[in-house]
């Protein structure tokens, strides 16, 4: 548990949800929910939960941003440990009875000398095999248990989320980083595909499930909706709350309804063929206090674990890596933020605003030894009443993007707090490799 001064809350509560990746209905009735933890890299856990919203098994021994988890036929379950880079088999009990670990004599290696890196999604096939979505290493794969490759696709994808296997053999791709869905045959050849790399079609797509009828099932996650196509490509049916959702997945359920994990919303629903939510589940609490202007705005204040006090280091998207430094040479230390590869991290702290009002963010930034695709910013990143962003994290007003090596560096930006709008995430932001640090933070409208 972090100090009051970070923290009002303790963290890492069993079965409280903050950041849904993997839903799924199982034949009991139940559903399994994967939860990747909370911004500072607790409470990653797989749940299951009774129609009423109890609780009936969790196992979160060990996990870190974990994004899957599948109810195989032995009453296991199948997990993606995604920033730990393995999957694992947990039996009821919430014993490891198989780890990618183990292979390659405990190194983890697959047969061709790689290592999962970043793995979010893993199916058990009919032979047994595990079909895995290797995210950062831009291909899904066919593995036995011993960590042999019998079938690998690598061509022109980015970052795929989420690849099923078809009942005709080929597989579904959620190309995310080419915003598209592509379906590959066994010869590597693309079949099928919906979007041609323009966002306006699909932006960041992650999941991708093809109906019992030929269509396709995909979830538009930074266009913040649900489509089915057919498969000559046409919207038939389509999902999109009021607010950014940022979905994960979606799965079609036998009475016709769609299961939904809203991510930013820190909830699962649950949404019949007219768009009705006929039910949800959400228990979240913000962990973060919202205070009513900016503290410690120098940021000369230390507080405990390092940190500046009222800020919290935000890892959950720095894949294992980065940490708080202090710049010691001046009279006074001012914080900052090391990192040492691709993914982002932050230092945040909330501040309520109102609706419609202009407001400034000001503040100096230093950087040093960033590589050429690294960037460091100050950002404002506005939040709803449920604290989920009111728009994507990169859209979201920032300051000027510093690169290389810099001195000392005054800089300021403005922006109007949405109609949306109850407070505002402030952050110093460090993408990829380097060093950066801030001092003096204004913040006023």
């Amino acid at each position: 548990m972090y100090g009051l001064e970070n923290n009002i809350l303790e963290r890492g509560i069993p079965g409280r949800l903050e950041f849904i990746c993997d839903v799924e209905r199982l034949e009991n009735g139940n559903t399994l929910i994967t939860d990747a933890g909370d911004e500072t890299e607790q409470g990653s856990e797989i749940i299951e939960i009774n129609p009423e919203g109890q609780i009936v098994w969790r196992f979160g021994e060990g996990l870190r941003f974990a994004h899957s988890a599948k109810r195989i036929k032995n009453g296991n379950t199948l997990i993606t440990d995604t920033t730990n880079n393995r999957v694992i088999e947990v039996n009821p009990e919430g014993e490891i009875v198989f780890t990618s670990d183990n292979w390659g004599n405990g190194t983890g290696k697959l047969s061709d000398g790689s290592h999962l890196h970043y793995p979010n999604d893993a199916h058990q096939l009919e032979d047994g095999n595990l079909l895995i979505t290797d995210r950062n290493n831009d291909r899904c794969i066919v593995v036995n248990h011993k960590g042999n490759i019998i079938w690998f696709y690598d061509e022109g994808v980015q970052h795929p989320h989420n690849c099923d296997m078809l009942p005709n053999g080929n597989i579904l791709i959620a190309d995310s980083g080419h915003h598209r869905v592509i379906e590959v045959n066994c010869k590597k050849e693309i079949v099928w595909k919906y979007g041609d790399g323009s966002r306006d079609i699909i932006n960041w797509p992650r999941d991708a499930d093809r109906l019992e009828n030929g269509n396709t099932l995909i979830t538009d996650s930074k266009n913040g909706r649900i489509i089915e196509v057919t498969p000559d490509r046409d919207v038939v049916w389509s999902f999109k709350p009021r607010y950014f959702a940022d979905f994960y997945e979606a799965d079609k359920l036998e009475n016709g309804n769609v299961l939904i994990s809203d991510q930013q919303h820190k909830q699962v629903l649950e949404v019949d063929p007219y768009g009705n939510i006929v039910w949800f589940f959400r228990n979240y609490r913000n962990l973060n206090p919202i205070y009513p202007r900016i503290k410690n705005g120098s940021l000369k204040e230390k507080g405990g674990n390092n940190l500046p006090l009222y800020w919290t280091f935000n890892s959950r998207f720095a894949e294992g890596g980065g940490k708080v430094i202090w710049d010691e040479n001046g009279s006074k230390p001012y914080p900052g933020l090391e990192y040492d590869r691709p993914g982002a991290l932050y230092l945040q702290q909330f501040v309520a605003v109102k609706p419609g009002r202009i407001y400034k963010m000001a503040g100096k930034i230093k950087t040093r030894d960033m590589v050429e695709d690294s960037i460091a910013y100050l950002q404002m990143a506005f939040v709803d009443e449920y604290g989920g962003l009111i728009e994507d994290a990169a859209e979201a007003p920032k300051g000027e993007l510093f690169v290389g090596t810099n001195a000392w560096v005054e800089d300021s930006f403005e922006a109007r707090a949405p109609e949306e709008a109850r407070a505002v995430e402030l952050r110093l932001v460090i993408t990829s490799k380097g060093k950066v640090w801030a001092k003096d933070i204004m913040f006023f409208g």
